[in-house]
């Protein structure tokens, strides 16, 4: 076959060790099902144990010699999961990716062949296969869906063409850009050329629904009853089936009941019930769960956070003074309530409500102080964090509370130039919302220039579907409810990147959105008549303006905003939970201590790389991660022993090119006092030490740098003893200083 199956994890421990020593950090492994396997195994090389995920028994020490050799593996395989591999749809399960994508990440296979697993069952049980794919924003759903694709292909099992389903025009150019590079010409956009498809002999067709005619009030479905008839494709991938997979889009679902369906989410969604729903709306439902099924593979925020995948979130919460203030009605009127739009004076009439509240404010209330006090309050907290050319996502209330959260962030950085004798850049903040020269034009300066195009002022226009890598911040001045669209938005923060060295965001909340992180998501079912935006307002929007009632604006409000604390994202009990940034380091820290008690301890134990990596195994273990709050508290250039040094044992933290100087200056006797070449790898050690810290020592690439390698390498120490040995000594020395 091409390509071998993964079904187990192994972890290998040193011949010392007791050989169910690793047992429990891979069952770790098994447990968050990162690698979709069956079966763990932990060894010493003499012995072995064994744990079974199916049967969740462990079995073990056995002699290694007995260990189940690869036909016995593949008999219990099959067995064990009901996949009968002799059928030729198993050949679906040893396919290799496709050469444009062939480094796929471990996740992505592990993805790719828990959908095909639960394919074979289906097909094998003679059932329609729906197949539910969860993972992060910003994770590669989109490789996933071409590789998953490509394997099909190459296994003879995509006998009519694919498609492809999204709801944006970024997403469907994302996703052509994928599948392209894999498939060449044979995977095409769908839309109307010389009045037939222009998809129409390709292999993948890749489709909005707006394309389709799927959302056309007038011509229901028109593109794809006229183009495509029923069954006509073997496979449909749903992208953000969160939003996709119901009411009238459904239509092409229900015309290719034979057709396998996958959807693609980072929130899959569970759906109320509505008492009133038919029993076509209840066949295809908006309930992802129900539809598709359980998720076959999930992928979670925190997950790609913690292989480094996704960038860290530090959660910086605010608060203004009077979101806990209640008006009623009367007291509004007496402050001299005005049309926002208008300026003239508003009557009891023109008040829907008796009270409101903070949910309400930059809404159907603004209050004339609060927007420029919290826009004061976010540029100082940019400059504070990195500086004010950031690449920015405000997500605002509405189109006109963008239209002044833009003029105040402009105002704010003008007054800053002015301040630091600088010249302001182009579009530093700017309303971006949907329709022409409404901002959106702006996407793509902000995606690729760090000269202009900084601050985007949205509603839920940038809420999914557009990737900009650079972005730095996420913040909050609307209220929500949705913890499907607020892990959408945060999502825009996620992704990392190299070229600005990108690998955190900040996500600043003003409105109390973060207590959204570790629900569930859950929408209540659409209201009749809703049409495209039902089922919960998860649907795609622009945020524009409507003929609602009046804006009220009212003034001689005393306002002030209030930090609220700083957080990091983890997972408690299977939840994400923001935990205080001095909670985490606390927790961090005591582990560390409890495996060494003072300085010297820590020292000797940093030195020996065994020890020191079973220290950072235990970290991550327990889902706590040293490079994470070293990066929230701004100490990247300081190795990890000088940031745990200086937090445990309130010990003086080092720079790395300032400890690699003072090691080579204070160690100048020892040096004299060996042979020259031996003094030119062991000052070696110092420079490489600032440049990349403890690891620059401990990797291969070390003997390869020139000046070490001209001078012998780890040959020119033998002249002062043992290579180990002085390597030690060394490092003995740097870390002392």
């Amino acid at each position: 076959m091409p390509k071998p199956l993964p079904v187990a994890v192994l972890e290998a421990k040193k011949e010392k060790e007791d050989p169910l020593k690793g047992m429990q950090q891979a069952k770790g492994y098994a447990q968050c099902e990162r690698f979709d396997v069956k079966y763990v195994f932990a060894t010493n090389g003499h012995r072995y144990g064994e744990f079974d995920c199916v049967t969740s028994l462990q079995g073990g020490p056995f002699p290694f010699a007995d260990f189940p050799p690869h036909a016995d593996l593949t008999a219990r395989y099959a067995k064990d999961t009901g996949i009968n591999l002799s059928q030729p749809e198993a050949a679906l399960l040893f396919q290799a990716d496709s050469p444009a994508w062939a480094l796929s990440r471990y996740y992505q296979d592990a993805a790719i062949r828990a959908a095909f697993e639960k394919i074979i069952l289906c097909q094998q049980n003679g059932e329609p296969a729906r197949v539910l794919l969860t993972l992060a924003t910003g994770a590669g759903k989109t490789i996933i869906a071409t590789n998953l694709l490509w394997r099909m292909s190459q296994a003879g099992q995509l006998p009519k063409p694919a498609l492809f389903l999204c709801d944006r025009n970024e997403l469907r150019e994302q996703a052509y850009a994928k599948l392209k590079a894999a498939f060449g010409d044979n995977a095409r956009i769908v839309r109307t050329e010389k009045g037939g498809n222009a998809a129409q002999n390709a292999r993948i067709h890749i489709a909005t629904y707006q394309t389709l005619g799927l959302d056309d009030e007038e011509g229901f479905a028109s593109f794809l009853t006229e183009q495509y008839g029923d069954d006509a494709f073997s496979v449909i991938i749903i992208d953000e089936c969160h939003r996709s997979a119901w009411g009238r889009w459904s239509e092409v679902l229900r015309r290719n009941p034979n057709a396998i369906h996958i959807g693609l989410t980072a929130t899959p969604r569970k759906l109320e019930e509505s008492k009133n729903a038919s029993a076509e709306d209840q066949e295809i439902t908006a309930n992802n769960r129900k539809y598709f099924g359980e998720p076959v593979y999930e992928y979670t925020l925190i997950d790609a956070q913690e292989d480094g995948y996704l960038a860290a979130c530090e959660i910086v919460k605010r608060k203004a003074s009077i979101d806990n203030t209640t008006f009623t009605k009367e007291e509004i009127l007496r402050a001299g309530v005005k049309d926002i739009k208008t300026g003239l004076p508003l009557t009891a009439e023109d008040l829907t409500k008796n009270q409101y509240t903070g949910k309400d404010f930059d809404d159907e209330l603004f209050i004339e102080l609060r927007t420029p006090k919290m826009c004061a309050d976010l540029f100082k907290l940019l400059c504070e964090n990195g500086g004010p050319e950031q690449k920015v996502i405000i997500f605002c209330t509405r189109e006109i509370h963008a239209d002044r959260v833009a003029q105040h962030m402009n105002n704010q950085y003008v007054r800053w130039c002015r301040e630091n004798g600088q010249t302001p850049k182009d579009h530093y903040a700017f309303k971006c919302m949907g329709g022409a020269n409404n901002g959106s034009e702006m996407i793509e300066p902000m995606r690729g220039s760090g000269e202009r195009a900084f601050i985007a002022c949205t509603v839920d226009l940038l809420e999914a579907g557009v990737d900009i890598e650079r972005l730095n911040a996420v913040v909050f001045f609307r209220y929500l409810q949705s913890p499907i669209k607020f892990y959408q938005m945060v999502g825009r923060g996620t992704r990392i990147h190299e070229e600005t060295q990108k690998y955190k965001f900040w996500l600043y909340d003003y409105t109390d959105v973060t207590s959204l992180f570790g629900t569930d998501f859950i929408t209540k079912p659409p209201r009749p008549g809703g049409g495209g935006k039902g089922g919960g307002g998860e649907g795609p929007g622009g945020g524009g303006e409507d003929e609602g009632p009046a804006v009220a604006e009212i003034g001689g409000q005393y306002v002030v905003v209030n930090p609220q604390g700083r957080f990091i994202l983890v997972q408690r009990d299977g939840r994400d939970t923001p935990i205080p940034v001095d909670e985490y380091r606390r927790e961090v820290i005591h582990r560390v201590l409890s495996e060494a008690h003072n300085l010297d301890e820590f020292r000797a134990l940093w030195i020996e790389a065994p020890k020191r990596r079973q220290l950072i195994d235990h970290l991550l273990g327990d889902n706590f991660s040293p490079e994470v709050i070293r990066e929230i508290d701004q100490m990247n250039d300081f190795d990890l022993y000088d940031f745990f040094g200086h937090h445990g044992y309130h010990a003086l933290a080092l720079k790395r090119p300032e400890r690699g100087e003072l090691y080579i200056s204070h160690n100048q006797g020892w040096f004299s006092a060996m042979d020259n070449r031996a003094a030119i790898v062991l000052r070696g050690l110092g420079h490489q030490f600032a440049q990349g810290g403890t690891d620059a020592l401990e990797s291969q690439n070390l003997w390869e740098v020139p000046e070490i390698k001209r001078a012998g390498g780890l040959n020119a120490l033998r002249g002062v003893g043992v290579p180990a040995q002085v390597m030690h000594d060394a490092k003995a020395r740097l870390f002392g200083v």
